[in-house]
């Protein structure tokens, strides 16, 4: 991990650079253990313990909050508690972790110690490539179904609530929708619409509010990511183009941006995470984690 120390006032400029740099955690290539291969997902569960979806070998790898390997969860495959091309991870507030298990088309539900509890498939017509996962302040899933260009809102039990979204530019439109999440304290659902270069507001039952431009996402990466910090009032939004976290307020005004310099620069982040004033972020092309202390 590498911590980068951002002052709270006044909040980034543009231009700036976080200052205080020291490597912690590097992760780096490879199939064992702590080493990763396109990491394109990543969660805190309420220990302090981070998840990281270990994308390209098939599987979640489990640290503590000193950066020390804990566990591995799954391997690759399609059978229950088996992964292909894991991405988003969600942790609810009883420690279960949902995985969005793109390469087998589905969301799995397992349990605190990994152990398969359930899995969804999605509503007519299946999901396929499911990409990001949130969970609301009532427990409800929202889950990005990527290649079907919607959101899928489930109960905890898997029962399906709501569905909203087709292919387009229009608003609650989306182009490969690529993140979800939800505000705690108002319950508003922000989706990351990288094609179309923006971030569009919705209500919990998908009901459009607003959007908010992101001339900088297009379409080489796919892999833009959000995170929100309410206390705060900001939501962080990743671009893996031009390896850069951008930071806005819950209005919409963007307020700052992160981009580390070398050798520590962002490299291609592709999944956020926060907790206790710390930004986690994969970096699916340099194979290890960041942290931001915010």
């Amino acid at each position: 991990m590498v911590i980068y120390k951002v002052p709270d006032k006044p909040p980034p400029k543009l231009s700036n650079l976080p200052e205080s740099v020291s490597n912690m955690f590097e992760g780096g290539k490879g199939t064992g253990k702590g080493e990763l291969d396109s990491p394109s997902g990543i969660a805190v569960d309420s220990n302090g313990n981070v998840l990281v979806a270990d994308t390209g070998n098939g599987r979640i790898e489990k640290f503590s909050p000193t950066s020390t390997f804990i566990s591995t969860i799954g391997m690759k495959g399609a059978g229950n508690g088996q992964l292909g091309a894991p991405n988003g991870i969600a942790v609810d507030r009883n420690g279960n972790v949902y995985i969005a298990d793109a390469g087998n088309h589905r969301v799995q539900k397992l349990a605190p110690n990994g152990g398969f509890i359930a899995e969804w498939k999605g509503p007519e017509p299946g999901f396929y490539g499911p990409r990001r996962i949130a969970i609301g302040p009532d427990d409800s899933i929202y889950v990005v179904d990527q290649g079907h260009t919607r959101i899928v809102k489930f109960k905890p039990d898997g029962q399906v609530l709501t569905v909203w979204g087709t292919k387009g530019n229009g608003d609650a439109q989306f182009d490969d929708p690529t993140s979800v999440a939800v505000d705690p304290t108002t319950n508003k659902v922000y989706v990351a619409d990288p094609r179309n270069k923006r971030i569009q507001v919705f209500d919990a039952s998908g009901k459009f509010l607003t959007k908010w431009e992101m001339p900088e996402w297009g379409r080489p990466a796919g892999f833009e990511d959000l995170a929100i910090d309410a206390k705060a009032g900001r939501l962080y939004a990743s671009s893996a183009n031009i390896n850069a976290v951008f930071i806005f307020d819950l209005n919409g005004k963007r307020i700052g941006s992160l981009t580390p310099k070398p050798p520590d620069q962002l490299e291609g982040p592709s999944a956020l995470a926060l907790r206790d004033r710390k930004l986690y972020v994969a970096n699916m092309f340099g194979n290890r984690v960041s942290v931001i202390d915010l």
